[in-house]
């Protein structure tokens, strides 16, 4: 008979049970912890994680990845922007019954394994086979098994006068009770803002904005979770904000912005001339697409920042920071 305590601990580990979002920030193996963020920490895909390979990336399953049951019992959702491809003949992908995998515009599964073993790659869903090395490379848009519960655009936090206002876009939700937005001064520790109800099920474009009232000083991060009607829940990207309660607010200015790639973007601050400046670019998962240290740069002087092709559309952080300050911004490549 479980007395009382172990009965305490195992519903503590029910409501605690985290449904990852992973997302990948290069090409490279589905197995190797560096070609994930899952969370906000690198890490490989699990039970009902989301899992999003990149626009532009390719990842590579070369050996074989089993979730299905019983060893996963929660659905697992892939959304393929860039490539999934077998390399090698024998792999297999085998996802638990309920899940999802959806091939958006401009990406692709393909197998550029050796000719023959045409049925030795393959997608499963709950036992049954959706594609094959022989059904030849599939591009999106299209979708095997369960559709994404949620399809989240974007999620972003802003300062605004004496708030930071929270606005994300969803593309589509299936079964959605509510959304939450947490805050935290680590990235570690976090804290409830907002409980606002979900849309349940729709398949139109709908945007939520929200309102923190009591922003925390400094550079704080936001996240936003995402409860179903069954009590599952995902968590979606963090996003950093600098708010500062002073009037000697620190600035920091990006022009264009919008921007197309190809361009470059001039960068205004209010850094001293003594300072070294450490300008990044990262995307929302934190991956960096510019770093540099720039050093005796005057108050009234422009940082150019390059925008290269090579740099996909979407939101984007310039970040500067000095030996005591840090400002940030959001920037958007068209």
């Amino acid at each position: 008979m479980m007395n009382i305590k172990h009965l305490t601990i195992l519903l503590l580990f029910i409501q605690v049970q985290v449904f990852a979002a992973c997302v990948s920030v290069g090409s490279g193996d589905w197995d190797d912890p560096n070609t994930w963020i899952c969370n906000g920490v690198p890490g490989v895909p699990g039970c009902g994680d989301t899992i999003t390979i990149a626009s532009g990336h390719t990842v590579t399953i070369r050996n074989q990845q089993n979730y299905s049951e019983p060893g996963c019992s929660t659905p697992i959702f892939i959304v393929v922007n860039g490539t999934l491809d077998f390399p090698v003949n024998g792999p297999k992908l085998q996802l638990p019954c309920n899940s999802g995998f959806i091939i958006n515009s401009g990406g692709s599964l393909t197998a550029s394994a050796p000719a023959g073993g045409g049925s030795a790659n393959f997608l499963e869903i709950c036992g049954t086979v959706y594609w094959r090395k022989a059904d030849g490379t599939i591009t999106g848009p299209i979708n095997y098994g369960a559709p994404l519960p949620i399809e989240l655009v974007y999620f972003d936090a802003l300062t605004i006068e004496n708030t930071v206002q929270l606005t994300w876009i969803t593309a589509s939700e299936i079964n959605n009770d509510y959304f939450t937005i947490e805050k935290s001064v680590d990235a570690k520790v976090w804290e409830t803002v907002l409980i606002i109800n979900g849309a349940g099920n729709s398949n139109q474009i709908i945007e939520y904005t929200e309102t923190d009232f009591n922003p925390l000083n400094g550079t704080s991060y936001y996240r936003l979770k995402q409860t179903d009607f069954d009590g599952r829940f995902e968590y979606f990207n963090i996003v950093p904000v600098k708010y500062s309660n002073s009037d000697d607010e620190d600035e920091l200015s990006i022009f264009p912005n919008p921007v197309h790639q190809g361009e470059n973007i001039s960068v205004s601050h209010s850094f001293n001339s003594t300072d070294e400046i450490l300008v990044v670019l990262r995307d929302l998962q934190g991956k960096e697409f510019y770093s540099k240290v720039h050093i005796n740069i005057n108050e009234d002087e422009l940082i150019g920042i390059p925008i290269d092709y090579i740099i996909p559309k979407g939101i984007y952080f310039i970040v500067a920071t000095s030996e005591n300050k840090i400002h940030s911004k959001k920037l958007i490549i068209k």
